[in-house]
């Protein structure tokens, strides 16, 4: 089955705005987003449609930030995302020690949380990459894997 988005997106809501710099340049990238403020709607349930969301996207990018970092939420989604065996790209903060990062975060080379299109480019050649070499036969499992 082919997933509904590209990228399912898990940031703390502190970094809202940033966040939607990042989704706004995704999707000039034709990318589609999975992205809280526009799939979960009033009444809706958190947990049922986050868990939606990663089981229907491709790639899991996760923003970490020194007020992310003892999120419930970016742990559970972070969790979650892991035993569905998502692709991971990280964004991290300048401001973020490294030493607080979650380990699977801290195991792999993340991107730098700066301006959203040069992030946005960044993610887009990953993706891209990665889904060719997943169309070739190449293991996708490995591909994110720490440097």
């Amino acid at each position: 089955m082919a997933e509904e988005f590209d990228i399912f997106l898990s940031y703390q809501n502190s970094d809202h705005k940033w966040a939607n710099g990042l989704v706004r340049a995704l999707a000039e990238k034709n990318l589609r987003v999975w992205h809280e403020a526009t799939e979960i709607e009033a009444g809706d349930s958190f947990i049922e449609d986050i868990e939606e969301g990663l089981h229907n996207s491709a790639y899991f990018v996760v923003v970490i930030t020194p007020e992310s970092v003892g999120s419930n939420w970016i742990a559970a989604e972070l969790g979650a995302a892991l035993a569905m065996k998502k692709p991971l790209i990280p964004i991290v903060s300048k401001d973020t020690r490294p030493e607080l990062l979650p380990g699977p975060i801290r195991r792999r080379k993340w991107l730098a949380m700066e301006d959203p299109n040069v992030v946005a480019e960044e993610i887009a050649k990953r993706v891209s990459v990665n889904t060719n070499r997943f169309r070739s036969g190449k293991d996708e499992s490995t591909l994110c894997a720490a440097n």
